[in-house]
């Protein structure tokens, strides 16, 4: 059954999706890669900067963070993703940051007119990496990313350069309203042109009167250029060094819609935060599993 991921991350194989899909392998940064069950454009917990360029920013007291994770899904899809990102203060109080997240799937047998493979396994995968800054703003956060993707599907290699914008309010009002919003793989000026993606989010305090013992609510939307379109609501909750969220997520893709839960908890201690998530699988295939962990350097 591992050969049914190709066809569920949109038949990639055939070559007639090339000339539409221009650089393989786009479809693989679909999975929430790097997230704790967070909203992709408010994904703060770890400041990977993948999803919103703004969520690298070092708290005012921080010189350093270093951030990895990793995405993995069992056999029927055997898909896996890996991130990284180191990020440092500049001057001025401004955040650079150097990110590179890598995915693929194993396990894709060639075959002719019967079950039985021939030759070597086709390799599908792609690697981003990611030039970020972000900068405190009065009341926002913003950000912008320099990336450069590969995506190679058996003897197909191909590049593309975009660049992508972010910003994340801080709280506003007695509920403590944050909003964000970010592109994701956005390349008008590329040849190579991407599938871009548009993200938003927002969330409020529901109960608690700091940010280490609250509980929120949220909602968020991605679009993605002829791929997938998701609306994900969730509750969170953090008391003390604790933090966890649960909330469901409707994706609607190649004419589909499907509902998957999502669980995440996370583990605040001494500048260290270690995240853990679980996501459903769609169509009854198995879930995918996140970890993830971050330092911070005073």
């Amino acid at each position: 059954m591992r050969r049914l991921a190709l066809l569920l991350l949109g038949s990639a194989a055939a070559r007639g999706t090339i000339a539409a899909q221009l650089v393989p392998g786009r479809d693989l940064l679909s999975f929430p890669i790097g997230l704790v069950a967070e909203a992709p454009a408010l994904g703060t917990s770890a400041g990977f900067g993948l999803w919103n360029p703004a969520s690298v920013a070092l708290p005012a007291e921080s010189r350093v963070r270093l951030a990895v994770g990793t995405m993995s899904a069992p056999v029927d899809v055997a898909v896996s993703a890996q991130v990284a990102t180191a990020a440092g203060r500049w001057r001025g109080g401004t955040t650079v940051a150097i990110g590179i997240a890598n995915a693929s799937v194993a396990d894709l047998l060639r075959t002719d007119s019967d079950p039985e493979s021939i030759g070597d396994e086709i390799p599908y995968r792609t690697t981003l990496v990611s030039l970020m800054a972000a900068r405190l703003l009065g009341p926002v956060t913003v950000g912008a990313a320099l990336r450069v993707r590969d995506g190679k599907l058996d003897n197909i290699s191909r590049q593309a350069v975009s660049f992508d914008m972010g910003v994340i309010s801080r709280g506003f009002g007695s509920r403590d309203v944050r909003l964000a919003a970010s592109t994701f793989l956005a390349s008008p000026f590329s040849h190579e042109h991407e599938r871009a993606e548009l993200l938003a989010a927002v969330d409020a305090r529901l109960a608690g009167a700091d940010s280490l013992r609250t509980s929120r609510i949220g909602v968020s939307y991605t679009a993605a250029d002829g791929l997938t379109r998701e609306t994900f609501g969730y509750l969170s909750a953090r008391w003390g060094r604790i933090e966890g969220r649960l909330g469901m997520a409707r994706t609607e893709a190649y004419a589909r819609s499907n509902w998957r839960g999502r669980l995440g908890i996370a583990f605040h201690h001494r500048g260290y935060v270690i995240g853990v998530a679980r996501e459903e699988g769609a169509g009854n295939l198995s879930a995918t599993y996140q970890f993830t962990l971050s330092s911070v350097l005073k």
